[in-house]
């Protein structure tokens, strides 16, 4: 099974709800509609009133923000799901479609995906 996780900002001028919903209620369909390759598709939202490393015992309070809201994970199958993946992205219809949605709620300027090993 492949796995990525996605490293998303919300759009400058939203607020951490607005851009949730708007995620939730108008991307997450899209996404499923048009990459239907994708196998498990998560979003953990980040509490940053929770408690950070640099506020456990003995730590600091001066740990860093993060600069995302959201770390997006997406798991695909096998090889032949990936590329039905790729091959999606890269029609120009979905693309566009895709961007166009994105510009209404994401900062695409940070936007980061890493391919990832999990282990348990």
């Amino acid at each position: 099974m492949l796995k990525a996780v996605v490293l998303l900002r919300r759009k400058p001028g939203l607020t951490f709800e607005q851009f949730k919903h708007h995620y939730e209620t108008n991307h997450v369909p899209l996404v499923r509609k048009a990459l239907p390759t994708i196998g498990k598709y998560v979003r953990n939202y980040l509490d940053l009133n929770s408690v950070s490393a640099g506020r456990q015992e003995g730590g600091t309070d001066d740990a860093p923000t993060p600069y995302f809201d959201v770390i997006t994970e997406v798991w695909f199958d096998d090889d032949a799901a990936y590329q039905g993946f790729v091959d999606a992205l890269s029609d120009p219809a979905t693309s566009e479609m895709l961007r166009e949605d994105e510009e209404r709620f994401l900062d695409r300027s940070i936007v980061q995906t890493y391919a990832v090993e999990e282990c348990e």
